[in-house]
């Protein structure tokens, strides 16, 4: 492990509602320290960048460290599409106000070369991002867990030695390998007036865009797809898709 380590993750019940987020930070010692907190009105997206910002409010003295993070809006806001928005005015090209501006500022404050931003896939047997879902999602619920706060793998570590599977390796593009058979049935995502719209074939997407001045729409098929076209739009990915 070279450098600091964190992960992060939020949740929010029914999306917006009470929510909550966790951090697990490790450094190369093998020392770790559990952050967390909630909040009773918010939305998914705000968890996850509060939950960021927790991390970097660490981090950011360090000259190099990494967060990994299971949210794209995060990934791609912070790596893409927040160095644009200060020069288009905080809004996005549609022309609509870029939502959660303040978190956003608070994580351009922070953010430096220094901090390398890296994608884990959710749900898929990583103990760290297990773990900070575990806290985000125990705060939402209104029952706040245990943080840990001692060396990694001990008896009293949550995530006891699986915490010594150190990440795999990201590819060049940054994100882990995608496994097979991911692929999935396209669906159209839309935005108009600021409402984001899924439907499944295109004749209905286009009837919600033709002759609308500033909508936006695009085919998808994966989660990461929408997430990514969300983000470079400035608003919210749909609760539960």
């Amino acid at each position: 492990m070279h450098g600091l380590i964190a992960y992060t993750d939020g949740s929010c019940l029914r999306n917006p509602g009470p929510g909550g987020w966790g951090v697990r930070l490790l450094d190369p010692e093998g020392m770790v320290h559990e952050l967390g907190a909630a909040e009773a009105a918010t939305t998914n997206n705000r968890m996850e960048l509060q939950a960021a910002l927790a991390a970097l409010e660490v981090l950011h003295r360090h000259q190099q460290a990494t967060i990994y993070t299971d949210s794209l809006y995060v990934i791609n806001g912070s790596t893409k599409w927040l160095p644009h928005w200060p020069g288009r005015g905080w809004v996005t090209t549609a022309g609509a106000p870029i939502k959660n501006r303040d978190l956003w500022c608070r994580l351009a404050s922070l953010n430096h070369a220094g901090i390398c931003w890296r994608h884990v896939r959710a749900h898929t047997g990583d103990p760290n991002n297990e773990r900070v879902d575990d806290i985000a999602r125990a705060f939402a619920s209104g029952t706040p867990p245990a943080l840990f706060r001692g060396r990694a793998g001990t008896r009293d570590d949550p995530v006891g030695v699986r915490t010594f599977q150190i990440p795999a390796a990201p590819t060049p593009s940054g994100y882990p390998p995608k496994p097979a058979n991911t692929t999935s049935k396209a669906r159209y995502v839309s935005i108009v007036r600021g409402t984001v719209a899924l439907d499944n074939d295109w004749p209905a997407c286009a009837a919600r865009v033709r002759g609308v001045s500033g909508a936006r729409h695009k085919k998808v098929r994966t989660p990461e797809e929408l997430a990514a076209f969300c983000t470079q739009h400035g608003v919210e990915v749909p609760p539960d898709v």
